[in-house]
């Protein structure tokens, strides 16, 4: 860590020395600790009960704030998922979510894909465990278990929208679609 200090010391321009704090924080795990934002930003925030209604009135589903942590994350899981190529894990759970959807109205698909995404809109945690969905009822899902269901809702419900989820699974779908037997 000293010696990328001195890298930066030397040819050091405005501002970097987040970058450095935020590249310590990942080299030591300490990065979900705390969260770097834009001084202004930060002081111009208020906190009256109004301007919080307002807020979640133009934005109900969260989807503007923390951006740039949340393009952080996903870059970071998408580069781990690339790391890892195929995961067998995530096409065994494709091939249970086409059995699921097997004889199900392309409706009701429609319904499951979007309650995901309205999940996905706080995040899905890949490790994590206990998520439930209303539409896919007395299933518990981890985090890979419902990214894997998310990508095959949108690719059986809405095809045309699936490069917008951003999910590094066209491998694994193509694979779990080899391995699925239709009803």
């Amino acid at each position: 860590m000293y010696k990328e200090f001195l890298e930066y010391k030397t040819d050091r321009k405005a501002g970097e020395e987040y970058e450095l704090v935020q590249h310590w924080a990942e080299d030591l795990k300490l990065q979900d600790n705390f969260e770097l934002v834009d001084e202004i930003a930060y002081r111009n925030r208020t906190a009256s009960v109004d301007d919080l209604l307002k807020s979640i009135e133009e934005d109900p589903y969260d989807l503007n704030s923390n951006k740039a942590y949340k393009d952080r994350q996903m870059d970071k899981f998408q580069k781990s998922a690339s790391d890892i190529g195929l995961n067998m894990a995530v096409v065994m759970f494709m091939v249970d979510a086409l059995q699921y959807f097997d004889n199900i109205p392309k409706d009701k698909i429609k319904l499951a894909a979007f309650e995901i995404a309205t999940v996905g809109t706080q995040g899905i945690v890949p490790e994590k465990k206990g998520y439930k969905l209303s539409s896919v009822p007395n299933k518990d899902f981890s985090g890979y278990h419902l990214l894997a269901y998310y990508y095959v809702t949108w690719s059986l419900a809405i095809p045309e929208m699936v490069a917008q989820l951003h999910l590094p699974y066209d491998n694994e779908y193509a694979m779990a679609k080899s391995m699925h037997k239709p009803k």
